[in-house]
C-alpha cells in the first residue's frame, strides 16, 4: 500500500516540531542528525519550506532554520503544501468513456457532468484538506508534549546546546588558527 504523502511530509512536519520547541536557530545537520534523516533530502525540504515562508534562515556559525511565523498560524496543510505540491487524492481517468457497450462513442448520459466516482472522491478530498488546514504545528505540539517524557524533552533540548555550542567553539578556534601571530 503506498500512502497519499511520501516520506518528505513527515520529515518536514517532524523538523518543524523540532523548531517549534526551540527560540534558537536549527541546523539542518543538526536536524538530520537528530533524527536519523538523510540530510541532503532534509535541506531540499526546508529550501521548500522557506520558499513557501514556512522558515527562515539565518547565517553563520551559530545559524540555521527559526520558524517563519508562530507555530499556531502554520496549519499542516500549509507544510503538506511546500514540500509535496499538487498532490491529489484521486486522478479521475475517465474510463467511464471506455465501456465495451458503448462502442466508438459513448452515449451523451454516461460521460455528461462529472464522474460520480471522481465527484464523491472531490468531496472527500476537501474534508481531509479543511481539516488539515484546522489543524497546526502548534497542534501537532501539544500533542507531542502530552506524550514525551520530561526527561526527554530535557534531554533533547540539552543535545541541541551541546551541538551548538560546539559549532561555536569550533568555530573559534579556526578564526584563532587563521590570524597570523604577531611577534
Amino acid at each position: 500500500m503506498s500512502s497519499l504523502y511520501g516520506a518528505g511530509a513527515e520529515y518536514a512536519l517532524h523538523s518543524l516540531l523540532v523548531l517549534a520547541a526551540r527560540s534558537e536557530p536549527v541546523s539542518v545537520r543538526d536536524l538530520a542528525r537528530f533524527q536519523d534523516l538523510p540530510e541532503r533530502f532534509l535541506a531540499k525540504l526546508f529550501t521548500r519550506l522557506q520558499k513557501a515562508g514556512l522558515v527562515e534562515a539565518t547565517e553563520g556559525v551559530r545559524g540555521g532554520f527559526v520558524l517563519a511565523r508562530p507555530p499556531a498560524r502554520i496549519s499542516v496543510r500549509d507544510v503538506l503544501e511546500a514540500v509535496d505540491p499538487s498532490r491529489t487524492l484521486f486522478e479521475c481517468a475517465e474510463i467511464r468513456r471506455h465501456c465495451a457497450l458503448f462502442g466508438a462513442e459513448p452515449p451523451a448520459w454516461s460521460v455528461s457532468g462529472m464522474c460520480r466516482i471522481h465527484l464523491f472522491m472531490r468531496e472527500a478530498e476537501g474534508a481531509l484538506q479543511g481539516f488539515l488546514a484546522s489543524k497546526t504545528i502548534a497542534d501537532l505540539s501539544h500533542e507531542f508534549e502530552r506524550k514525551a517524557p520530561e526527561p526527554f524533552l530535557r534531554d533533547a533540548e540539552a543535545w541541541f546546546q551541546k551541538r551548538r555550542i560546539g559549532r561555536t567553539a569550533a568555530e573559534s578556534g579556526r578564526r584563532r588558527a587563521a590570524k597570523p601571530r604577531q611577534s
